[in-house]
């Protein structure tokens, strides 16, 4: 009987072992799972952003360029924007504010709450979307990339004409001397605030 109980124990013993290292496999893939997600996180949303726009160092390039860096969409520059709507169609989406609107917005364009989520997007303006190109804009292209970035995968299918981002914004067309229109009347770009006016007042006055 000793010697059955003595055999006994030995296998129980074994049997914990085993459930210790499955134990320890299971915790170890749990945690190679959580540092690859928050990996993932780190890579993947953007730190705080560090460019002072009210700085004369800082420029409407290095502001496009930090845009890009964290907000890696699709994007169409100023001068093929402007030969796109001389040649066809274009459905444009303007991610600024009621006022920033008011105040000048390219020709044709549809606002867009800033902040819009993709269900009520779709719902409003699931209509316009087809072969034609699609083009966000906002002030310099943080706002309507994070629409795009949003939106782009639930979008995309209805768009078939393409979806872009237009690089630096309503500041990088009204720099070029680009028309903006405040109903039937001449617009201008809105600054957003004063630091940002900074920065348009400087890129609309480069030569």
């Amino acid at each position: 009987r000793s010697r059955l109980r003595l055999v006994a124990e030995q296998r129980m013993i074994r049997r914990g072992h085993r459930r210790m290292r499955a134990l320890a496999a299971v915790a170890a893939i749990a945690g190679a799972l959580l540092a690859a997600a928050l990996t993932w996180t780190l890579m993947t949303v953007p730190g705080p952003w560090r460019l002072d726009p009210a700085d004369p160092r800082v420029s409407l390039d290095d502001v496009e360029r930090e845009v890009a860096r964290r907000y890696p969409v699709p994007d169409i520059a100023s001068a093929s924007l402007a030969r796109m709507l001389a040649s066809g169609d274009v459905v444009l989406f303007d991610v600024r504010t009621a006022e920033e609107f008011a105040a000048g917005h390219l020709p044709g364009a549809i606002r867009v709450e800033p902040g819009t989520g993709t269900e009520e997007f779709l719902a409003r303006h699931r209509a316009r979307l087809g072969g034609a190109p699609v083009v966000f804009y906002c002030a310099v292209g943080v706002r309507s990339s994070q629409m795009m970035m949003r939106t782009l995968e639930r979008i995309a299918p209805h768009a078939t004409g393409g979806i872009y981002n237009l690089r630096g914004g309503i500041f990088r067309w009204a720099s070029g001397g680009r028309a903006l229109v405040r109903g039937d009347a001449p617009g201008e770009a809105h600054p957003f605030d004063a630091n940002w006016g900074q920065l348009l007042s400087r890129s609309t006055a480069a030569p």
